[in-house]
């Protein structure tokens, strides 16, 4: 019972000083430099303001966004993101390029953080990507998984607003059966975002 108790306290002091050191080595890493990210993201829709007939409730959109960095300081980060939003109910390809600036709590490798992204989609065919602006906030969570990585979760706020969205008829068949018929409609989607990333 003494060896099992010794052996036990012994384990406790071993994982007590090898986290002592990691957490050491994780605070080489503080808010310093250039930094890259590239976070996935899935979206839940809450509002949806069109005036697109046949619409659904149940909009979602899938994210993928990469983002390029800099410490200006130990609390205040600034960057700029491109990414390829994917929104359902109704559909629209978006390729986001944005702003992002970020607020750190602590000077330290591990920290929660408050976000804001502002920007445009580029359309690069206009009949397959569709324009508009966009704004991002909320709040995160940062901590080293590696020497030199991060895994960051974020849970915010997405606002998206297609002043003129290309519909074509055929995408509801129920509404005109006629090809090749297009019209123009106004979006303003509004989203709670979950999304998990890696920052090296």
């Amino acid at each position: 019972m003494k060896k099992t108790l010794l052996i036990f306290l012994l384990l406790i002091v071993i994982i007590s000083f090898s986290t002592a050191i990691n957490a050491a080595n994780k605070d080489e890493n503080k808010n310093k430099g250039l930094f890259s990210v590239i976070e996935l993201g899935g979206y839940k829709g809450m509002k949806l303001t069109t005036d697109l007939p046949l619409v659904t409730d149940n909009s979602y959109t899938k994210s993928l966004r990469l983002i390029l960095g800099y410490f200006i300081n130990p609390y205040v980060s600034g960057g700029i993101g491109f990414g390829a939003d994917r929104y359902e109910n109704p559909g629209a390809n978006t390729f986001p390029l944005f702003i992002d600036i970020r607020g750190y709590l602590k000077d330290a490798g591990n920290t929660p953080f408050i976000f804001f992204d502002a920007g445009k989609t580029i359309v690069f065919a206009s009949q397959a990507q569709e324009g508009g602006n966009l704004i991002d906030a909320g709040l995160g969570y940062k901590f080293f998984i590696g020497k030199k990585t991060c895994l960051i979760a974020k849970a915010g706020y997405n606002y998206f607003h297609n002043k003129e969205w290309l519909w074509m008829s055929t995408d509801y068949e129920s509404f005109d059966p006629s090809p090749d018929t297009y019209q123009w409609f106004y979006l303003k989607r509004e989203s709670v975002t979950f999304s998990i990333g890696l920052m090296f």
